[in-house]
């Protein structure tokens, strides 16, 4: 009798260590969403040695020169003032920007096709995503415009014209 609670004991242990280590697999095939950038305070060191592995960041290419145009205006800059210490006071994370639509998804990270430079800038919580303004900018008449969701129209926002050189 004895033998057989030891070995029931050495089944259910090796059940957990088999479970245990299915689990432990499927944490290391998550892989961030490449076309975000999050701003939040890193907590451990490996944790952005893996992501920066990951992550391929694109070349300066005309959808890097948009968000530079973003990030620059006057609105973006309102909106974003003390964003991040405020998020993580209220226990997120920070606050990102993400490139929603492009002219040519494929190479801009983009997650649909659009005739603009659509962008969304968020707030990141644990358990959801807070979308915040919504920007696009279209590159036919170098202009900059805000979503006004309550209104539903674009109003066209102010940036440094010297970026679009």
């Amino acid at each position: 009798m004895v033998n057989i609670h030891k070995m029931s004991y050495l089944t259910i242990l090796f059940i957990v260590i088999l479970v245990l280590a299915a689990c432990n697999n499927e944490q290391k095939k998550l892989i961030p969403d490449k076309s975000t950038d999050v701003i939040a305070p890193i907590q451990n060191d490996s944790i952005l040695k893996i992501e920066k592995s990951i992550i391929k960041k694109p070349k300066r290419s005309y959808v890097f020169r948009v968000k530079e145009i973003l990030k620059t205006s006057g609105r973006y800059k309102q909106i974003t003032k003390g964003l991040n210490r405020a998020v993580i006071e209220n226990g997120g994370q920070g606050f990102g920007v993400c490139l929603e639509r492009s002219p040519n998804p494929r190479n801009d990270g983009a997650m649909g096709h659009s005739k603009t430079y659509d962008f969304v800038v968020y707030e990141m919580y644990t358990e959801r995503q807070l979308n915040i303004a919504w920007f696009s900018f279209n590159p036919r008449s170098k202009k900059l415009y805000e979503y006004d969701p309550i209104l539903d129209r674009e109003r066209q926002i102010a940036f440094d014209k010297n970026l679009l050189k």
